[in-house]
């Protein structure tokens, strides 16, 4: 168990791509169009800090070129990849009367469906949204008022939102706590996610997807597992967790237990008191 004198966390912050989905949306999109080795070298180099993420966002779609449907696509495949625990974690938080976030780099048009499939509201969910080109694909078998519906137009930009920037998840991370009061922590796996640190009061690294060397070495608590349940450890006070006791919820507590035991995390700093 951790520390059972810490101070409870009231907001809890998700990065989604090989955090909550063991898949990078960006690279799937790229498995789709035959160009996975050449996208995915890119996506690991932003991740690992090796190079901007703002100097490969676009270029990526660029190369790609998705269709509407093709990125929504995605949000089926985030479905099946889920890791393990994390609607469990988020319902389990939910329950005891957190609020819960996604800010993610990956696409809006899939990780917001994705997220709500995983019961985070829709206002709670940040990501990259794209503009389309209205006279790609058969544009001319629409009318004007339909145009909002098509699923072939392609991509044309991406909105500017400091979220395809190295350090702009801190930036949206702020905006979003906004006047709150309490604590906050950010569980995720990228240099982008670790940018964000200084706005947060805990970041938590996830490795159970890939263990990035500046996330392993600078976090403040380590989870190395293949779940996320530590994460009820971490965020509930035990008195928080006696509430759930007997619910739907308790098997997400007893599965934490079961991986800290096993030494899956690892409590830096910023827990207790």
């Amino acid at each position: 168990m951790a520390d059972t004198t810490r101070r409870r966390f009231d907001y809890i912050f998700f990065d989604c791509d090989s955090t909550l989905s063991t898949i990078e949306g960006i690279d799937e999109l790229a498995r789709m169009k035959g160009k996975f080795d050449e996208v995915k070298a890119m996506t690991d180099a932003a991740m690992e800090g090796e190079v901007y993420l703002q100097s490969v966002y676009d270029r990526r779609l660029e190369m790609l070129a998705p269709t509407h449907e093709e990125i929504a696509s995605i949000d089926g495949l985030y479905r099946r990849t889920t890791v393990r625990d994390a609607a469990g974690v988020i319902g389990a938080l939910r329950a005891a009367g957190k609020e819960v976030f996604i800010v993610s780099g990956g696409l809006l048009a899939a990780v917001r469906p994705f997220g709500r499939w995983l019961g985070v509201p829709h206002d709670h969910i940040r990501a990259v949204g794209l503009e389309y080109d209205q006279l790609s694909g058969e544009w001319w078998d629409y009318l004007q008022d339909q145009w909002d519906q098509r699923t072939d137009v392609q991509y044309k930009d991406s909105e500017e939102t400091p979220l395809v920037q190295a350090e702009g998840k801190s930036d949206v991370v702020r905006e979003m706590l906004g006047d709150r009061f309490g604590r906050s922590m950010l569980i995720g796996d990228g240099v982008s996610d670790l940018a964000a640190r200084d706005v947060v009061d805990l970041f938590v690294g996830f490795t159970g997807v890939v263990a990035r060397p500046h996330v392993v070495a600078e976090s403040d608590v380590l989870i190395t597992g293949d779940s996320l349940a530590p994460i009820v450890d971490i965020a509930l006070t035990e008195a928080e967790k006696s509430t759930l006791s007997g619910t739907v919820w308790e098997t997400v507590l007893h599965e934490a237990d079961t991986r800290i035991a096993a030494g899956e995390m690892t409590i830096r700093k910023g827990v207790s008191p």
